[in-house]
């Protein structure tokens, strides 16, 4: 990799810089990565699948994109460091800044979450709008330039060092056939999400292929947007959701205030059964919600568009920390590395600390002058920003691969069990499940002696220990992943 030194307009010392980054995906995360990989390469190219419309708005490779997407506070937090003043041009796009215990309805499977004021700031918005405004600051940094249009087909990996050096693809045309290029980049990052083809190319150049762990729910959804009612600005609440908990609960669904006055209205289904697309349907469907905000919203507000379906492929970690040894100069990140059930909103949020993590690490490798080893380190800590997410997921999530449950899983599900039953009574245990749910607090937070002391109080009342009747969370998901390097 190259380096030079300079100063920054005012005169001051800056870091050592790299001379080329190339970011593949330009969306969400890929936005994220050439926001912090521009204070250090001197040119950072983002190379995007789909062709930018010049009003913005939902992109052919993103079908989600129609759907909510939850931005954890954590990840607000984060957002707001890479991007000052972000949270202030979204509000004035209208999107709502707000307390999550106080305006966000939740319906557990065992009942409603406590409604309080829990100093946990949210703001919600469409996945489009967050992009649009993402890539008009991004487009605007020095040195930073989007190809559109472009097939990534594979990489340049110098065997002999170990070292990423490019990305070959064709631009996108009409033509049957386009030439070939190839992009060189001191640095590359693959933010092209679940579809990643990463895998396939590491193994095309005789690296091992990453192991994958899965955990299928297999949810889909249906989402449309409408204009809120003047009614509806009544509401003592922005959001209201019910998450659907298979096999039991197998139908969910949501309403979230977003910019520009508008709900998205969402239905989600498990288990092959699919929320319609039709007007009369949709309704139907939302009328067997236990949730009646949905069905009361759907024949308030007026349709802005049409109803879009989505099947999400579930929860998916492609193991590229374990992968020794791994091309120097490559990095992946977001969707590209785990996708989650987006019933949980954690995908954003994980994007963001990784990116957050990439700025940390390349500052520092710059200033010491020496990026050796780089990529494999991200690779590993990222693993560990990974981690914690995924584990509170599949431990919830009740479908997955079948194994004979270990005596750390029946423990776990008895305790996920239990706690679910607590939360809709106990504002105090509530408090800490969601300061862990918005990666505001550790994981340990669950496991406080206050919060297995309320559990183990709430044990012998049977009723307790049922999510509905007939409940069961199964069989946990495994293998979980052992210690990671370093630990």
């Amino acid at each position: 990799m190259a380096f030079g030194t300079g100063e920054d307009r005012g005169g001051a010392r800056r870091p050592h810089r790299w001379d080329r980054a190339v970011v593949i995906g330009g969306g969400y995360a890929g936005l994220l990565a050439a926001r912090v990989l521009s204070e250090t390469f001197a040119r950072v190219t983002i190379l995007e699948r789909d062709r930018l419309r010049p009003g913005g708005g939902p992109r052919d490779g993103v079908p989600q994109a129609h759907h909510p997407h939850g931005m954890l506070a954590h990840g607000g937090q984060l957002l707001e460091a890479l991007f000052p003043g972000l949270r202030g041009e979204l509000a004035a796009l209208e999107a709502p800044v707000f307390d999550f215990g106080a305006s966000y309805r939740t319906l557990l499977p065992t009942g409603w979450a406590p409604r309080t004021p829990l100093g946990i700031p949210l703001q919600s918005f469409s996945r489009p709008t967050l992009e649009d405004r993402l890539r008009s600051r991004v487009s605007a940094l020095p040195g930073v330039h989007t190809l559109d249009g472009f097939h990534a087909d594979g990489l340049v990996i110098d065997r002999t060092t170990n070292q990423a050096r490019g990305v070959t693809g064709r631009r996108l045309s009409q033509r049957p056939t386009a030439g070939s290029l190839t992009i060189e980049a001191d640095l590359i990052v693959d933010a092209t999400g679940h579809a990643s083809r990463l895998p396939r190319w590491l193994e095309k150049a005789d690296f091992p292929r990453p192991e994958q762990l899965v955990v299928d729910t297999r949810l889909t959804y249906t989402s449309r947007l409408y204009r809120i009612p003047e009614t509806g600005q009544r509401h003592d609440w922005l959001a209201s959701v019910e998450a659907p908990h298979a096999p039991d609960v197998p139908r969910g669904g949501g309403i979230l205030t977003v910019d520009g006055g508008r709900w998205i209205v969402c239905l989600i289904a498990a288990a092959g059964d699919l929320p319609p697309t039709d007007e009369a349907g949709f309704k139907e469907f939302a009328a067997t919600l236990r949730n009646p905000d949905v069905a009361a919203c759907v024949a308030k507000g007026t349709p802005l568009s049409r109803a879009h379906r989505y099947t999400h492929p579930g929860n998916r970690w492609t193991l590229f920390h374990k992968v020794t040894p791994w091309p120097d100069g490559l990095i992946a990140l977001g969707d590209s590395v785990c996708t989650f059930n987006p019933v949980y909103g954690q995908g954003m949020t994980v994007a963001a600390a990784e990116a957050t993590l990439l700025r940390s690490m390349v500052r520092q490798c710059a200033t010491a002058g020496d990026p050796a080893g780089l990529a494999q380190r991200f690779q590993r800590r990222c693993a560990r920003i990974v981690r914690a997410p995924w584990m509170l997921t599949t431990g919830v999530d009740p479908a997955g691969r079948a194994c004979r449950p270990s005596m750390v899983h029946r423990i776990a599900r008895w305790y996920v069990l239990n706690l679910l039953a607590v939360l809709p009574d106990d504002p105090a245990v509530y408090r800490r499940f969601a300061r862990v749910q918005h990666m505001l607090g550790s994981p340990a937070g669950l496991v406080h002696p206050a919060v297995l002391l309320r559990l183990l109080r709430a044990a012998p009342r049977k009723d307790a220990l049922r999510l509905l009747p007939g409940a069961a969370l199964g069989p946990l998901p495994g293998p979980l992943p052992g210690p990671l390097p370093g630990e």
